[in-house]
């Protein structure tokens, strides 16, 4: 049997066993050993078989990156519940998508931190569950820190002591908990993915899929007990930062928990920890750099000998841009660091990174090769037989990390995977375009439309729609071109009802609905009028001749 054919808790203690003095979590000055955070794991258990949960319950959680987030999600999996993550960001700012999410999977209970408590609550009438909330404030030992945490429970009026609301106030069942045994296909996640739409779908994944990522992300990094790594992206509701989370629990580590997760934090927070290993998009390494002239420079905040304990450093959400990566290694080195920037490449549905170039092996402009658990082959949409070497094919990826398909979604599964009668293989479509050259894998583009700016991820489809709610907008299409520290941004290109309008005032109509339902990442870098809508031959929008424009005209930027 494989080792990691086990519960997500199993393979973990089953890691740490050897190392429980050793120091699992840190949060702010609050260090957590593997002892306690297993003594804790336990706690919690409890707390939540007291509360009703139980074997085979979907069971939400919004949490930040605080050390209780951690003994939920794996007092969970001792439970045998399956874990939906909700993101808390969302639950302030945009409610109508926490409830699509909440419809979609039907969860029989949320377990909400406090200053997010009230959001959820009110979805409660129709919904069919349950809220209940944990607070962090055990974990907050800075006085400053707890200062300001208790004056945003004052201003979400989440100071509450009821018993029925409170996990932490829950009386411990006299009966013992019931811990739910290994099964090979019981889903212990549900992962949200908006795909190519923004339209939520939820990805299922398995303990045994989380295990074996462990398993074969330690093919590309050699990691060594006691080890930092840096915490910074969100593990609750994000693939990424779960795996990651895992990985370095697994591999006993010390994770480096923080709240400070965007990228004018990143250089500041390496620092305080002292991180040896940390992963963030381009956004979060370009803080190293600055731009003087036409060339980036070392940012005048990095210090000499800041990050001399970083040696592993990654890149992942999107493709590096090779005009920044050369300065943000020679950062790395002004500041003592022994890495060189490395790229990956993940999704959702493998639970997080595919093929991982760690930086030091495989060379720059290039993604590596894929985890030692995970089987790969490039394939030509059109012949739908494998490429040769060094030509573009779309990346299909199978192993036990692959999600078993999109919760109560059959059509979308079928149209992503395709199961092989030969090998009993599962495979998925990453959608994603590369090339390989002697087992190593370099990044080509993407056949779907998603992409990135800043640190959002922008729906063409999803803004289009909003964009027709103007009258004045017969038709829309918004592509992208690249951007150094941006990594894309936005280009609409619009066929109006009348071409005499004011296009000053128009845009600034298109300004104020795009700040209402999205942010200034979605905003345009640029606005191309058209006289004609592009067609393909099957009369669909010929979104690669948009694109081709939008390169062609990026360079005139709106006012």
């Amino acid at each position: 049997m494989e080792k990691y054919n086990k519960t997500k808790y199993e393979y973990l203690y089953e890691n740490n066993k050897d190392y429980m003095d050793y120091n699992a979590l840190t949060f702010g000055n609050r260090i957590i050993t593997f002892e306690e955070m297993h003594y804790k794991i336990e706690e919690y258990k409890n707390l939540l078989y007291s509360k009703g949960v139980r074997k085979g319950d979907i069971i939400g959680i919004c949490a930040f990156n605080t050390p209780e987030a951690v003994y939920l999600l794996y007092a969970l999996d001792r439970l045998g519940a399956t874990v939906v993550g909700f993101n808390p960001v969302d639950s302030f700012e945009n409610k109508e998508k926490i409830k699509s999410q909440i419809e979609l999977i039907k969860p029989k209970m949320v377990v909400s931190v406090d200053v997010c408590f009230k959001s959820f609550k009110s979805l409660e009438n129709g919904l069919n569950f349950s809220t209940v909330l944990y607070s962090p404030m055990e974990s907050i030992n800075d006085k400053i820190e707890r200062l300001k945490y208790r004056l945003a429970q004052l201003k979400t009026k989440s100071l509450i002591t009821s018993k029925d609301s409170n996990l932490l106030l829950a009386e411990i069942d006299s009966l013992e908990a019931k811990i739910a045994e290994y099964k090979e296909d019981r889903i212990s996640d549900i992962l949200f993915t908006g795909g190519t739409t923004g339209t939520p779908k939820g990805a299922m994944q398995t303990a045994r899929g989380l295990n074996s990522l462990v398993e074969g992300m330690n093919s590309i990094f050699t990691p060594e007990p006691g080890m930092i790594h840096l915490g910074n992206i969100p593990i609750a509701h994000m693939a990424y930062g779960q795996s990651l989370l895992h990985y370095a629990l697994c591999n006993n580590m010390t994770f480096a928990l923080t709240l400070k997760g965007l990228p004018k934090d990143f250089y500041s927070e390496l620092k305080r920890t002292g991180a040896n290993a940390a992963a963030g998009g381009p956004p979060h390494w370009n803080e190293l750099v600055e731009k003087k002239g036409n060339i980036y420079v070392t940012s005048g905040r990095v210090t000499p000998g800041s990050l001399s304990a970083l040696c592993y450093a990654t890149s992942g959400g999107e493709a590096k841009k090779d005009t920044l990566t050369k300065a943000i290694n020679e950062a790395l080195r002004y500041a003592g660091s022994s890495a060189v920037l490395g790229d990956g490449l993940g999704l959702t549905e493998n639970f997080g990174p595919a093929i991982i170039n760690n930086g030091n092996t495989y060379g720059q402009n290039t993604l590596g090769k894929p985890i030692s658990t995970l089987n790969t082959k490039l394939i030509n949409p059109e012949t739908h037989k494998e490429v040769q070497d060094g030509e573009e094919g779309e990346l299909w990826i199978s192993g036990p990390s692959v999600m078993k398909g999109y919760y109560n979604d059959p059509e979308e599964t079928a149209r992503v995977t395709k199961y092989d009668k030969e090998t009993g293989e599962v495979w998925l479509n990453t959608g994603d375009v590369l090339i390989k050259r002697d087992g190593v894998y370099t990044y080509a583009g993407r056949t779907k439309r998603l992409f990135v700016s800043g640190i959002d991820d922008i729906y063409p489809e999803q803004l289009e729609n909003r964009l027709l709610e103007i009258p004045e907008i017969k038709e829309a299409v918004v592509t992208s071109i690249p951007d150094d520290l941006k990594q894309n941004i936005p280009i609409y290109h619009l066929f109006l009802h009348d071409g005499e309008i004011d296009h000053q005032r128009l845009e600034a109509k298109i300004n104020k609905l795009v700040l209402k339902y999205f942010n200034e990442n979605w905003l345009p870098g640029s606005i191309d009028y058209h006289s004609n809508l592009h067609y393909t031959p099957n009369l669909k929008v010929n979104i690669k001749y948009y694109q081709a424009q939008g390169r062609q005209n990026g360079e005139r930027k709106i006012g």
